[in-house]
């Protein structure tokens, strides 16, 4: 079959590509999409059919953890893009990925073996890929390896022996795409949510206070969120029940400190994540219905 998939290890995207935009090392924990998810796969996907000379794509396969059970924006909104699949690994204590390889060498192995795929475009560093791409050779796929920045530095010399083409995207690229965040790290939330709650606690302690906390602290994190990001949490409300991870640790930790540094207990946790839901679905409503009236006149 005569078409292509791309295979994005984002451990790789975005260490490497920070290291190619801001030209020194930045922790992945601080480093997000300053353009929306769409307009990076689709300038991606862009980039990456030049390399296989413009052939059809199959789709594009995100590899990336998550420190709990719950996503992260970014991998939420990632994962409703057409013709993008997200495969989800697991965050150790440390920040280190861990499945993320053997899911990409499965998928790989998998597609070249079922010849649903002429050529693999492959983002990674990893050396432990060597053995995916060996043997999508041996079912006839040729595999181009995507690099950031200085490959020298972060590729893997026998991964790139391997390889059948091997590109690097310009610094230029990365920094039109990722920015440094100084919110909470990944993790954070858990000093909160990791407790095991005495029998009798599962109830809102001092409502009222509670629910001042939490009013203050979503009028807080909202103020700061452009109309792009309350219009994209709403599209996730409208798929997702759960809470980012990038916003539910900040509203954790943020009410949390507002009580005096107290852990919240699971029912706090349900109605702060209810009440956030609530008022990012009233706010993307006001904002459109604002529009079409602007639009009317």
């Amino acid at each position: 079959m005569d078409r292509y998939a791309i295979f994005v290890d984002a451990g790789y995207f975005f260490a490497a590509g920070a290291q190619a935009a801001f030209k020194q090392y930045v922790s992945r924990r601080q480093v997000v999409l300053k353009s929306s998810p769409a307009a990076m796969i689709a300038d991606l996907c862009s980039k990456a059919g030049r390399v296989v000379d413009n052939l059809p794509l199959l789709r594009t396969y995100w590899y990336d953890a998550t420190p709990s059970s719950r996503l992260t924006m970014e991998q939420s909104a990632l994962a409703m893009l057409p013709g993008v699949k997200l495969r989800i690994g697991v965050l150790n204590n440390i920040g280190k990925q861990k499945g993320v390889d053997s899911l990409i060498v499965t998928d790989i192995i998998d597609l070249s073996r079922n010849r649903a795929i002429a050529d693999a475009v492959l983002m990674t560093g990893d050396e432990d890929l060597r053995i995916a791409v060996q043997v999508a050779q041996s079912f006839g796929v040729r595999v181009h390896l995507l690099g950031c920045g200085d490959l020298s530095r972060n590729m893997s010399e026998y991964l790139q022996m391997e390889a059948d083409s091997v590109t690097s995207l310009e610094d230029r690229w990365f920094a039109s795409h990722l920015e440094i965040s100084n919110d909470m790290p990944y993790g954070a939330q858990s000093m909160y949510t990791s407790s095991i709650f005495p029998a009798g606690e599962d109830v809102i302690q001092d409502e009222e206070a509670f629910n001042e906390a939490v009013s203050s602290a979503i009028d807080e994190i909202l103020a700061s969120a452009s109309y792009e990001q309350i219009q994209q949490l709403n599209q996730h409300f409208a798929y997702q029940t759960f809470v980012p991870t990038e916003y539910d640790r900040r509203l954790v930790g943020t009410i949390s400190a507002r009580l005096n540094s107290r852990k919240l207990n699971p029912e706090e946790m349900r109605s702060l994540r209810t009440q956030f839901m609530q008022t990012v679905k009233a706010r993307s409503s006001k904002w459109m219905g604002s529009d079409e009236e602007n639009n009317l006149a």
